[in-house]
């Protein structure tokens, strides 16, 4: 605010965010139109398409209270003064009924003129003066007069705008870039680093001011997998510029940072030239390839165990087959159904294989459907340990749950997969045998849980939460050794988030571990058994 006869000054949006740096300027312009035309004070008002209505923007010789005598005749009775032939007209007949405002030297205004604020062949605004009422009335001298102030103003009002939109944007890229969970440097022509985001930052481990105006083949160093620089042989900024206009280009390449992590990264330099296709700077997106290439080596893995997996159980099926249909022998009916029993068997595993990688795919899409049913889990565990004793006969399978239990809601064939697949795991990683117990209880706040414990060789704990990734396989010797696709512990993770429910691990690096089912409610008082 200023006092006496410096009057308060703002540029303002109809939002009401103030933009100081315009009101030296818009001051400026409004008190040389109030001087040049024997005025009292002097208005702009923007057009704002949000409310779509002229607002007050700037004031000059007027306080709060009385640009507020203005305001009702910017709905219509400026607008049209300002187009109009004569362009200047008293307040009292514009507006009998209302008060005439009155200056900040006390005097009451009435002959006013007004013109539209023009840029680009279109009217954005109204800039109006007011004399005081002993005043003699304007003359069709003055409208060119106001027309170059209007001129100034409307320029002074368009690079405002614009500088506040480009304030904006710089304020959204600078958020984006912020939050990028990519890594995000840029670089000048001479390919010195200007600056980098928080997560480029977390990669290398380095404050950006330990980076930022180096050159970018000392300050970053990539290198290709084979552990040669990528820089500046390889730099996209030194290269020819593309004839189909493309100014993106990908690299692969790893770096290390200071505590001697080495991550592998794909770099993407988006590189703007001159006319001439000189490089003036480039904007480089990193993104970490680590989980990329983790996923690509599971994948890897995945289908070199599934041809494994198949292989055995086809290369047993083609021998008793090619052994059976000898023409030259004669076999007993012994010797005959063990042929067929081992048949069936590897039959039946590829079957079991099969049926689980469709189950992992569609838990994936989210095409399975759960068929809520109360479901005793007592029943539920012994029916399991009939189906698996006969094929674990070094382990001691039992289950034990208390008489009250109550009964959960869950799809009985998902949640027996799931069983099958903890008890089948039990069993081979407990490859000397011991006892499989499978345990439920209800806690205090009313979650029915089941585990399923063993005395195997138990689970790493930097493994208890990635062995519920599909396709991971711990790398303990036994699991490495033990036939399987990394998919039972996926599948059985998967089950249970469907469900609302969650699977845990309790272990250790040997001996034994326990694997814990727990479900988000009981059925209801009435479903115990």
């Amino acid at each position: 605010m200023a006092s006496g006869n410096s009057p308060a000054t703002s540029y303002r949006y109809s939002d009401g965010d103030e933009y100081p740096e315009l009101q030296p300027e818009l001051e400026s312009i409004l008190r040389n139109a109030v001087r040049a035309l024997g005025g009292s004070a002097a208005v702009v008002a923007t057009w704002d398409d949000a409310s779509r209505r002229f607002v007050i923007t700037g004031s000059y010789g007027l306080d709060g209270g009385q640009v507020a005598r203005i305001r009702p005749l910017l709905n219509e009775a400026i607008p049209d003064l300002a187009l109009s032939r004569e362009q200047y007209a008293l307040l009292s007949a514009l507006f009998p009924q209302s008060a005439l405002p009155v200056s900040l030297t006390g005097q009451m205004q009435n002959p006013i003129m007004a013109v539209p604020l023009r840029t680009g062949g279109e009217t954005v605004g109204l800039i109006l003066v007011l004399r005081a009422s002993e005043a003699a009335n304007f003359s069709q001298l003055d409208p060119p007069v106001l027309a170059a102030f209007a001129e100034q103003a409307a320029i002074a009002v368009q690079s405002a705008r614009l500088a506040h939109l480009l304030s904006q944007e710089k304020q959204r890229v600078e958020s984006i870039l912020e939050g990028s969970a990519d890594g995000i440097y840029t670089v000048d022509a001479f390919r010195r680093i200007v600056s980098v985001n928080p997560a480029m930052e977390r990669l290398l481990g380095l404050p950006a001011e330990e980076i930022i105006g180096r050159p970018c083949a000392v300050g970053l160093n990539w290198r290709d997998r084979e552990g040669r620089p990528v820089c500046p042989g390889r730099c996209p900024m030194l290269q020819p510029a593309a004839g189909n206009g493309e100014n993106a280009t990908e690299l692969a390449a790893a770096v290390r940072s200071r505590s001697g992590q080495r991550t592998e990264v794909a770099l993407v330099y988006s590189v703007v030239r001159s006319p001439e296709l000189a490089p003036l700077n480039a904007v480089v997106n990193v993104r970490d390839m680590t989980r990329v290439r983790e996923m690509e080596d599971m994948r890897s893995a995945f289908l070199s165990m599934l041809g494994h997996q198949l292989q055995t159980p086809l290369a047993i099926i083609k021998g008793y087959t090619n052994t059976l249909s000898r023409p030259d022998a004669e076999w007993d009916g012994d010797v005959l159904r063990r042929s067929f029993e081992a048949i069936e068997e590897e039959t039946d595993h590829m079957s079991r294989l099969m049926n689980r990688l469709l189950l992992a795919s569609r838990l994936e899409t989210g095409a399975l459907p759960i068929n809520q049913e109360h479901i005793q889990l007592p029943a539920l565990a012994e029916r399991v340990v009939g189906r698996m004793q006969p094929a674990a006969r070094e382990h001691q399978l039992a289950v034990s749950f208390p008489s009250d239990l109550p009964a959960v809601s869950g799809d009985p064939a998902l949640i027996e997969e799931v069983l099958v697949n903890l008890v089948d795991n039990a069993v081979k990683y407990s490859p000397g045998g011991g006892p499989v117990n499978i345990t439920g209880r209800m806690d205090d706040a009313g979650r029915v849980s089941l585990t399923v414990s063993d005395a195997g060789v138990g689970v790493p704990r930097w493994e208890s939460r990635r062995i519920f990734e599909r396709f991971f396989r711990s790398q303990n010797p036994v699991s490495v050794q033990t036939r399987g696709l990394g998919i039972g512990l996926y599948i059985c993770d998967a089950v249970m988030t469907a469900h609302g429910g969650e699977i845990s691990v309790d272990s250790g690096p040997g001996p034994g571990s326990a694997f814990t089912l727990t479900f988000p409610d009981s059925a209801g008082p009435d479903s115990t058994g």
